[in-house]
């Protein structure tokens, strides 16, 4: 069972030891030649690298920084482990 970071009361189902899962999305931006990381569901996600193993690690380090440093500062540590899912749409 896993629920999503921006629903009501994530903090809470994650002091309580469930699964909170955070949606990021990965594109390539051809004009600039780099891979760009977006989240709406961590203010301030937004990285880029020139390689996409390179943004993935990028991603895991900054993860746990921008979760204590955002709306939730009461938290007295933040434990991530991060894995990552493919989902590929096309439009």
């Amino acid at each position: 069972m896993s629920y999503p970071l921006r629903y009501p009361f994530s903090w809470f189902l994650a002091r309580m030891g469930i699964t909170i899962t955070i949606n990021i999305n990965f594109i390539y931006d051809d004009e600039e030649k780099v891979f760009v990381a977006t989240s709406r569901d961590i203010q301030g996600l937004v990285l880029e690298a020139e390689n996409f193993n390179t943004l993935k690690k990028e991603v895991e380090e900054a993860i746990p920084n921008l979760l204590i440093l955002g709306d939730n500062k009461s938290l007295p540590k933040v434990s991530t482990d991060i894995i990552f899912k493919d989902h590929i749409a096309i439009a």
